[in-house]
């Protein structure tokens, strides 16, 4: 059987490390007030969109930006939110709490540029990610490979769990993610734009392959 669905990728609302402009992987912080407010008006976006299955990552502001959609939802209000470290945004190592700012300066500077920009003008997501790994200290923060790998399975877990024709599956996770995602199945879109909290990007899985149908709505 040919299967079909829409998949709808959710990055989770403003957090407080969000806030305070801050590098937030694996690290975890509660929604701002801010945060649920618009995850609620995410939540009223999709309110008559019926879902069939759930999935977040195994962090606490995914999970509670699920909730907070649902909530709105006319259908889904007992729905299990499966939770998946699949999922989880990508690991920065000892960058994990610092400044975004002081973080991604040295990983730019380690690679000769003396800026942010100017890094990511002249290397894609995949080089800028295994930058981010050799720039750690301790090596730890996950490079493309190691990212991808879990995304991956976590994709074929949807599919494989496909029991029905055009399910809608709601899918909330994280920035880096939904970046890799949407750079995985599609050119056509900027990449470099910052991705909103809780902005809705929608894909298309038939004949086993995904298209993007909008990106960070």
């Amino acid at each position: 059987m040919d299967k079909t669905f829409n998949l709808y990728l959710i990055r989770h609302g403003e957090t407080y490390l969000n806030r305070y402009k801050k590098m937030q992987g694996w690290a975890d912080s509660p929604l701002t007030e801010e945060g649920k407010a618009i995850a609620s008006e995410t939540g009223r976006r999709l309110a008559s969109v019926k879902f069939d299955r759930i999935y977040t990552s195994d962090s606490g502001r995914t999970v509670e930006t699920a909730e907070l959609i649902l909530q709105e939802n006319h259908y889904n209000h007992d729905l299990v939110i499966n939770r998946r470290k699949a999922f989880r945004e990508s690991f920065f190592g000892s960058f994990e709490g610092e400044y975004s700012e002081v973080a991604f300066q040295k990983v730019a500077q380690d690679q000769g540029y003396s800026s942010r920009e100017k890094l990511f003008q002249k290397h894609n997501l995949e080089e800028v990610m295994n930058f981010i790994k050799e720039s750690d200290p301790f090596h730890h923060a996950e490079n493309y490979k190691e990212i991808w790998a879990r995304i991956d399975n976590g994709l074929n877990e949807i599919i494989n769990n496909s029991q029905s024709d055009n399910e809608n599956i709601l899918l909330v996770t994280h920035g880096v993610i939904i970046r890799n995602i949407i750079s995985k199945f599609s050119n056509e879109f900027d990449k470099e734009m910052e991705i909103k909290n809780s902005s809705i990007s929608v894909l298309k899985y038939s004949s086993n392959i995904f298209k993007v149908v909008s990106f960070n709505q």
